[in-house]
């Protein structure tokens, strides 16, 4: 009997799964329709981030990612196309790779104000570029020097890159390195950035005040009709020159424009139609002034050297060089605070210096004291705009912190860089102020 018992159940097992196996739920029957099977599941991503470092290049960060010579020259040559100008320490790089792990996205944060993304597909590149949203805080400084500019400035928490602004906006008046006094005070509005709450860097200088031994100088920024910020003084002409005060910086004046100056080497009084700046060998000269160069090599005592014709009337000299600048030739243009080579001591020198000459027409002329005629200054169409601006500024200054040391915030915009937004910005501020003092 249970013989004929188990036979009946296999017999019966066999029938109903007599077309196979037991099928899986994905392939069962419901209500009689056959069930969708599941989707695979899907292909994996990666990303990498990348923190950028001192010294990184771009493209050795992609080699270092597995990434050809060849296809990081390229890809960078897109993001040169977006504007990007170089990389910074603490731009951050976030790699997406493929599941065969082939690059498919690259994403720059670049100084924390834009996103720069390159997408690979099929051997196409596309790249794009994404503003972050900033903030600008409009800040009034004021100090009084001690020692220095930059250390004045650091005593009311400002870095030297705000320092290094100003001191170029003055370079046409006021040499930094010799000029400064103690007791030279300075007053300055200029644009702090922010993006997410992280301070980002500097914006413009627009408006400074400068005190240099009881002489007054001023500053206030205008644009031109590209965007780009021009300084004029109270009455509208350029602080721009056509020469700046200096070609570099430098330690000291170590031998001045003279006619009666005995040569430390050959030991004979001659003329020195020039001025030596002692630097350390290797110190950067720059170009005071657009010109030509008109001369470039060595000839003689004044060692490697290089002249530069700026128009008509001026040449200027650059002796005892250590190198050149690389691209600089004959014939070549050079612009206005363009780097043309270092300080060496080559030909007949006792150390390392520039031998700096300017020749006005046929005549050497003394550098230090050549009073040379400024850029163009505001234009009629532009005067009823500096005037309200210079308005602005100047009630700034004098109602705003008067007479405290310290940095302040005037005021903080979100959306509009504009000038005009500034300047409406700067007209609400003053009106606070002059009403608080009259209210005092």
């Amino acid at each position: 009997m249970l013989s004929l018992f188990i036979i009946l159940t296999v017999t019966l097992s066999w029938h109903f799964c007599r077309d196979g196996e037991v099928k899986p739920p994905s392939q069962r029957t419901l209500q009689g329709h056959t069930a969708i099977p599941s989707p695979p599941p899907a292909p994996v991503r990666h990303f990498i981030n990348y923190i950028v470092k001192p010294g990184d290049t771009f493209g050795n960060i992609l080699v270092s990612h597995g990434i050809s010579d060849k296809n990081a020259l390229q890809y960078y040559r897109h993001l040169l196309s977006m504007g990007l100008s170089a990389l910074y320490p603490g731009d951050s790089l976030v790699f997406t790779l493929k599941p065969d792990s082939s690059l498919e996205k690259v994403s720059l944060l670049s100084r924390l104000q834009y996103w720069y993304h390159m997408t690979i597909e099929d051997l196409r590149i596309k790249a794009e570029k994404e503003p972050i949203a900033t903030s600008t805080h409009l800040c009034i400084a004021r100090g009084e020097l001690l020692t220095s500019l930059s250390e004045a400035m650091y005593e009311i928490e400002i870095g030297d890159a705000l320092a290094a602004q100003l001191t170029d906006i003055f370079a046409w008046d006021i040499n930094f390195f010799i000029d400064p006094k103690k007791g030279d005070t300075f007053e300055v509005i200029f644009e702090k950035k922010y993006a997410s709450g992280h301070f980002i860097g500097y914006g413009s200088i627009l408006a400074a005040k400068y005190i240099n031994n009881g002489k007054e100088f001023y500053a206030l920024a205008l644009p031109d009709e590209e965007g780009k910020i021009n300084h004029y003084d109270c009455n509208g002409k350029s602080v721009q020159k056509q020469f700046l005060k200096a070609p570099l910086r430098y330690s000291r004046i170590s031998s001045g424009y003279s006619y009666n100056r005995r040569h430390p080497i050959l030991g004979i009084v001659r003329p020195h139609l020039g001025v030596d700046y002692a630097a350390p060998r290797g110190t950067p000269v720059y170009a005071p002034a657009d010109g030509v160069v008109s001369f470039i090599g060595t000839k003689g005592g004044y060692g490697k050297h290089i002249r530069i014709r700026h128009g008509a009337s001026y040449e200027t000299y650059y002796g005892h060089l250590n190198s050149y600048a690389r691209g600089i030739g004959r014939g070549t243009r050079i612009k206005q605070g363009q780097m043309i080579g270092t300080v060496g001591s080559t030909g007949l020198s006792t150390g390392p210096h520039l031998d700096y000459r300017m020749k006005l027409g046929s005549r050497f002329v003394n550098p230090l004291t050549i009073s040379v005629p400024p850029k163009d200054g505001v234009t009629e169409e532009s005067r009823p705009r500096f005037d309200a601006l210079r308005h602005e500024y100047l009630s700034l200054m004098r109602f705003r912190c008067a007479d405290t040391a310290g940095c302040f915030i005037i005021s903080i915009i979100e959306n509009d860089n504009s000038i005009d937004h500034k300047i409406k910005v700067f007209a609400r501020n003053t009106s606070s102020s002059n009403d608080s003092k009259s209210n005092s």
